[in-house]
């Protein structure tokens, strides 16, 4: 079943209900995020995918194709990045007679 907006009434996916909010993204551009609020979509209450109409999808597009000019930003916003080098430890194997409850 399908929204007169194209948009589906109910999750594709999971089959839950989609309800009206707005949400934001990232996307990557070359080797910066980039984020994107304000964004109009139905979002899947039991899975949480988001769809957004063809107007929305086409201004995102559109967008990105403009290749998110940082004149045209709202705002900016320092992003920590971390990384898991040097910080994934194995887990050890327990003795075949061992009990977990």
């Amino acid at each position: 079943m399908t929204s007169e907006a194209g948009v589906p009434s109910v999750c594709p996916k999971c089959g839950g209900a989609l309800v009206v909010a707005t949400v934001r993204t990232t996307f990557w551009r070359d080797e910066r995020p980039v984020i994107v609020e304000d964004i109009p979509a139905h979002v899947c209450h039991s899975c949480i995918d988001q769809f957004y109409d063809e107007d929305v999808s086409d201004a995102l597009r559109r967008l990105a194709e403009d290749g998110f000019p940082a004149a045209e930003a709202s705002r900016e916003i320092a992003v920590p990045v971390f990384t898991l080098a040097g910080r994934i430890r194995a887990r050890r194997t327990l003795p075949e007679d061992s009990y977990i409850d």
